[in-house]
């Protein structure tokens, strides 16, 4: 396993920039990157009524898409374009109009041109409502 490399503070910075400002599907629903670090990141998004099913649940999509946010972040932390090739989620308790879902993404194997991350998805009282993995590819293509 190829060790994950120390990136500096400022490409952090840099990462997190280029995210909040050019994500703009994020950008569109509200989703929020709350922290990144080498191999790791954490996002947010709140859930309105406009993002649920017709059970008045967190549509599968809200939640997909604050577990990807999260896995894209963590990935791209590692200081190399990094795209999604597969992404497995297991949904495990509903969310709810007004609640808050909190997603982690930390990778946890890296080779020269794959990784793998694990995440959660909680909401604001600790529940876990989804949990899954994502594989990447390291594209070695500035994006």
């Amino acid at each position: 396993m190829k060790k994950i490399k120390r990136v500096r503070e400022d490409r952090m910075e840099r990462i997190f920039n280029k995210i909040m400002a050019e994500d703009t599907f994020a950008q569109l629903i509200g989703m929020k990157l709350i922290e990144i670090k080498p191999g790791f990141a954490r996002t947010s998004l709140s859930i309105n009524e406009r993002m649920v099913n017709m059970y008045q649940m967190a549509h599968g999509g809200t939640i997909f898409s604050v577990a990807d946010q999260a896995c894209e972040a963590a990935g791209n932390s590692l200081g190399e374009p990094a795209v999604a090739l597969q992404h497995g989620i297991h949904f495990l308790a509903p969310g709810k109009p007004g609640e808050t879902l909190e997603a982690t993404a930390k990778v946890i194997h890296r080779s020269n041109r794959v990784g793998l991350i694990e995440f959660e998805v909680r909401n604001q009282e600790g529940v876990l409502i989804a949990k899954g993995q994502q594989v990447i590819y390291f594209t070695k293509t500035p994006r």
